[in-house]
C-alpha cells in the first residue's frame, strides 16, 4: 500500500550524498524539498508497472527495489536492483519500460516529470549528476551481459555477492559484517540466468571454500574478499 508522508528536511537525508540531489547546494534544498513527495511502499508492492504511463521519477531514500521486464511468453527477467541514493522509473517514452517492485519496505522521493524537468533546468549540476548515474547504470548493464554470457555459474554467484556487498560500503564488508539479501535465491537465479538449485549449490560451494558463511535466511557474511574476487574472475 502507498502511504503519503509529510515533507522532511533534505539536509538530514542519509541518501542525499549518493543521489542526484547531492549535487544541489545546501542553500537550494528548500526548493528541492518542495518539488518532491516522500512516499512509502510496503514490502513486495509494485511501485510502477511496465507499459503504464510514465508519470513519475523516484529516488530511493531507504530500501531495495527490483527492476524486471516481461517476456512475450509470460516469463520475466530481472534486469537490476536499486539501492538508497539510486533512482528508477526515468523514461524518455510515454510509458515505463520496466516494472519496479519493493523487495523491502521502501521510502522514496517521488517527482512528477514536469517537476523533474524544472529541477534540471534550475540546477544543471543535478542534470549532470543524473547523466553520470545513467552512465553508471549502463556500465553495470554491460558488465551484466558479460557475466551472463561468459562466466561460469560459480563465477556468477561470486560476482553477484561482491557487487551486492559493495552497496553496504567497503568499511562494512571489510569488517566481515553480515549482509542482508532481501531477494530470494530464485530471484538471484533469475538475475544471473541460472536455476535456483544452481545458486544454492554454488553458495554452499563458496561456504566450503571459506569465502562466505551462510547465516539466517537471507543473511550472508563475506569472509574473504580476495578469494571471492579470484573466484569471480574479476
Amino acid at each position: 500500500m502507498l502511504h503519503a508522508e509529510p515533507y522532511t528536511t533534505c539536509t538530514v537525508c542519509a541518501a542525499r550524498a549518493k543521489g542526484f540531489c547531492g549535487a544541489i547546494p545546501l542553500r537550494d534544498l528548500d526548493s528541492l524539498d518542495r518539488s518532491r513527495r516522500l512516499v512509502r511502499f510496503d514490502r513486495r508492492r509494485t511501485i510502477v508497472s511496465e507499459g503504464a504511463p510514465a508519470l513519475s521519477f523516484f529516488s530511493i531514500v531507504s530500501g531495495v527495489v527490483k527492476l524486471y521486464r516481461s517476456l512475450p511468453d509470460g516469463r520475466t527477467q530481472i534486469i537490476g536492483f536499486r539501492f538508497p541514493g539510486d533512482f528508477f522509473a526515468i523514461s524518455d517514452t510515454e510509458t515505463y519500460t520496466t516494472t519496479a517492485e519493493a523487495l523491502t519496505v521502501v521510502e522514496a522521493c517521488r517527482f512528477s516529470k514536469s517537476r523533474l524537468t524544472r529541477i534540471m533546468q534550475s540546477f544543471p549540476q543535478a542534470q549532470s549528476k543524473i547523466l553520470e548515474m545513467c552512465y553508471r547504470y549502463l556500465s553495470e548493464s554491460e558488465h551484466h551481459i558479460i557475466l551472463l554470457g561468459r562466466k561460469t555459474a560459480k563465477e556468477k554467484v561470486a560476482s553477484f555477492l561482491l557487487q551486492y556487498g559493495e552497496q553496504f560500503g567497503r568499511e562494512a564488508i571489510q569488517k566481515n559484517h553480515h549482509i542482508c539479501m532481501p531477494m530470494t535465491r530464485g530471484e538471484i537465479a533469475d538475475f544471473l540466468g541460472l536455476t535456483t538449485e544452481t545458486v544454492s549449490r554454488n553458495l554452499t560451494s563458496l561456504a566450503r571454500d571459506n569465502a562466505i558463511t551462510i547465516g539466517l535466511p537471507h543473511s550472508i557474511r563475506l569472509l574473504n574478499l580476495d578469494l571471492l574476487r579470484h573466484i569471480s574472475g574479476n
